[in-house]
């Protein structure tokens, strides 16, 4: 055998073959059943929680309830249920809840209710038309990939007795059929589509004892000429080498991440370590990559900094931007992709993931919850009464993270003097106190375009400040990608806090599309930003500096970011190959106190512009500015030097007619946005600010400079100023405090 790696660039058929294995993670054989959704091990566990005091029987109580209940389930419609197939997956959970019980109490009414359930879907779901590209449930694999987990899940747990003849060829048959069903999926390659239909995959080749499709799954297949990706593939090069997830948003590095845990939980029942698996990363294209993310030459990565890395892209109450398609305003919420972390835990006893887990439970009201008096995961209503199975132990210890320990994430990110740095995912967070909630924070993201769930706001900022979120990003509403504001704001460059430049929105949404999926690597072209300074310590500050060239032709972005214990300071410059119209906006939440003088204005009809409403023109002669946001608990303040010839704005950013999507994890919703927008013309310009939130203003002043040039800012007054030197070049920025 080679000496390096099979890819399918090289030998395809060789990867394919049953006993290529380079990475051991191959099951010698099969166990005694169940092995799917649980293992005889991890049953004893749970019987032992049920007998006892505490959630156990209350969550029994309500695995049976929903098992009892009767679910229609068509044996074999005239055509499948509706796109979302609610039949079908309410069927398949029916089963599953009931199989689940029958082997954990012995009960057979249960299990004549899961093998009813089964036998319906059975004979039901193989005369289901596969469509191309879709498979025969839902669009993608998502659910169906779900739906298959679930039904090989419950065969397994039926087959731990003996089925008859009938009933045990009428299941295989129909996991069997499920094969078709993966492979139509239109999301061969990278992505969390093609993890879904991993899992089930997986599930359906484990319960049936075949292990061509277990390795088909790690390794990949070929269907009719066309190679499809396996998890190894995604392991090596979809969470990045600093522990973040390609597509760039927390809520898909979850979803992504959920899946993969319950593959591994899979493996580890069938007696293979996935958890602990060292992988190498991926050092080239394997034909179809939907990103450009290789290596390094060195090092292995395993699952659990992908477990990590999340984890220091927030805050230290655990709030996290919302920019790009996350939806995730904080980590309390992970309890909504089921048990990762409770798996995570008892994988690696992390004190990390024991604080997180125990902070939801503190953190999260009774009145709040969907099930009071069950753990989060039994929140998730979809599959909640079928956590019982997942979770080991009646509580967590209260774990701990030492924000001021040093360390790495995977390969490449790094955490340091409290700040944290993802260079391959293209984002930092400076914490100014980090064992203080209150303290300033701030995130910034350079990253490239490459996902269809990120928005073009290169050198977005977000702030944070007394417990939560200063700034935000915008939000879908009910409808979710359907919302008629995706393509006209939330996919625009003026909705994030960044710099719009001719009313324009960055590439790749310089064209006019509808389509809310665009990329730069369908243009053959690249997005990517530049970190330029990562100063995570030292004279009482924190800085990080950035910089893009690739978004707007012959334009530089380059934009530092600098906390203190107090505020925030944002030095913006914007250079340009000819005159532009710059448009420097910050999107903060809450209502902004008018100075008098304003006047009724309109910032245009362009996209993402149109839709600002009550805008106001604010008067600013001179060269400074400040303006304030009450909030529900204290207020933000803003102290800008304005550029030369520049206006203010303001303007209420819009709220969908059906509402925000619920903003996972957030306990007190954010107060509306309302937009500060400076414009300027010119061939450069440069947009400085400090921020704090006391409501009281920091006196701040530019002594020289440009965005051309070295720029030197003096904020505060008498013992309180200080001297900010931020060099044009690379070298690090310096503060005086001799006034």
């Amino acid at each position: 055998m080679f000496p390096d790696t099979i890819t399918p660039r090289s030998f395809p058929e060789i990867l394919a073959q049953l006993d290529y294995d380079p990475f051991h993670l191959m099951p010698k054989g099969f166990p005694a059943r169940p092995y799917i959704w649980t293992s005889p091990a991890k049953l004893a566990i749970t019987r032992r929680l049920i007998r006892g005091k505490g959630w156990p029987p209350k969550a029994l109580e309500l695995l049976l309830k929903r098992a009892a209940e009767p679910c229609e389930i068509p044996e074999i419609p005239q055509t499948p249920p509706t796109e979302d197939h609610p039949k079908a997956l309410d069927g398949v959970k029916h089963a599953l809840r009931n199989a689940f019980a029958a082997v954990l109490l012995n009960d057979t009414a249960c299990r004549e209710r899961g093998l009813d359930s089964l036998r319906r879907l059975a004979r039901a779901y193989p005369r289901w038309s596969v469509k191309p590209g879709k498979g025969r449930l839902r669009s993608g694999g998502i659910s169906e990939g779900g739906f298959i987990h679930m039904a090989a899940a419950a065969y397994d747990l039926l087959a731990v007795k003996p089925l008859t003849p009938e009933d045990d060829r009428l299941f295989r048959a129909f996991l069997e059929s499920t094969v078709a069903s993966s492979n139509a999926s239109g999301h061969p390659y990278c992505g969390n589509h093609a993890t879904a239909v991993m899992r089930g995959r997986l599930a359906a080749a484990a319960s049936l004892g075949n292990l061509q499709g277990i390795h088909d799954t790690l390794y990949g297949c070929s269907h009719n000429g066309e190679w499809r990706y396996g998890l190894i593939h995604q392991l090596r090069h979809d969470f990045l080498s600093d522990g973040l997830h390609w597509e760039r948003s927390p809520g898909y590095h979850y979803l992504t991440l959920h899946l993969v845990s319950e593959m591994a939980d899979v493996l580890e029942n069938l007696g293979v370590d996935l958890w602990h698996a060292k992988l190498p990363p991926l050092q080239q294209d394997d034909s179809h990559d939907l990103h450009r993310a290789y290596g390094p030459a060195k090092g292995f990565k395993t699952i659990q900094s992908a477990f990590d890395a999340p984890l220091f892209l927030t805050l230290s109450n655990g709030d996290l931007s919302l920019f790009g398609d996350s939806g995730l305003a904080n980590l309390r919420a992970t309890y909504i992709w089921g048990t990762m972390y409770d798996f995570a835990y008892e994988a690696y006893k992390d004190p990390l993931y024991a604080r997180l887990l125990s902070r939801a439970e503190a953190e999260y009201p009774q009145s709040k919850r969907a099930f009071p008096g069950l753990p989060m995961p039994f929140q998730n209503t979809w599959i909640a009464d079928l956590s019982l199975a997942r979770i080991r132990r009646l509580r967590y210890p209260a774990g701990r993270q030492d924000w001021n320990r040093d360390r790495s994430l995977s390969l490449s990110g790094r955490h340091e003097k409290g700040c944290t740095l993802f260079p391959v995912y293209g984002a930092a967070v400076l914490r100014s106190k980090p064992e203080t909630i209150e303290a300033p924070g701030a995130f910034l993201f350079w990253g490239p375009h490459v996902a269809g769930h990120q928005a073009p706001g290169s050198l977005h900022a977000d702030f944070f400040a007394g417990g939560r979120r200063i700034t935000d990003a915008p939000a879908m509403d009910k409808s979710g990608y359907s919302d008629p504001l995706n393509p006209t704001w939330i996919r625009t460059t003026i909705a994030h806090n960044t710099v719009t430049v001719d009313r324009k929105s960055m590439f790749p949404y310089d064209f006019p599309t509808q389509s809310i999926w665009e990329c730069d690597r369908w243009r053959d072209s690249i997005s990517d930003g530049e970190q330029v300074l990562f100063q995570p310590g030292g004279q009482g500050f924190q800085a990080v500096r950035a910089k893009n060239e690739n978004v707007y032709k012959g334009v530089t972005l380059d934009r530092t970011l600098v906390t203190t214990d107090t505020f925030i300071l944002d030095v913006y410059r914007v250079t340009a190959d000819r005159v532009r119209l710059f448009d420097w906006a910050m999107h903060v939440n809450g209502t902004p106190a008018l100075p008098p003088g304003c006047r009724t204005a309109t910032l245009g009809n362009e996209l993402g512009y149109r839709h600002f409403s009550d805008v106001k023109r604010l008067p600013c002669s001179g060269k400074s500015f400040a303006l304030t946001w009450q909030q529900p608990v204290g207020a933000t303040t803003v102290s800008a030097v304005l550029p030369p010839r520049c206006s203010a704005w303001t303007g209420r950013d819009p709220v969908p007619a059906e509402g925000h999507l619920k903003i996972e994890g957030e306990i007190n919703p954010a107060p509306a946005r309302h937009t500060l927008l400076l414009r300027t013309r010119g061939k450069s310009a440069l947009f400085v600010s400090a921020w704090s939130f006391t409501g009281k203003a920091i006196p701040i002043r530019l002594v020289k400079g440009s965005a051309e040039t070295d720029v030197l800012v003096k904020t505060g007054a008498g013992a309180a100023a200080r001297t900010w030197t931020l060099p044009l070049s690379s070298d690090p920025l310096s503060c005086s405090q001799k006034g």
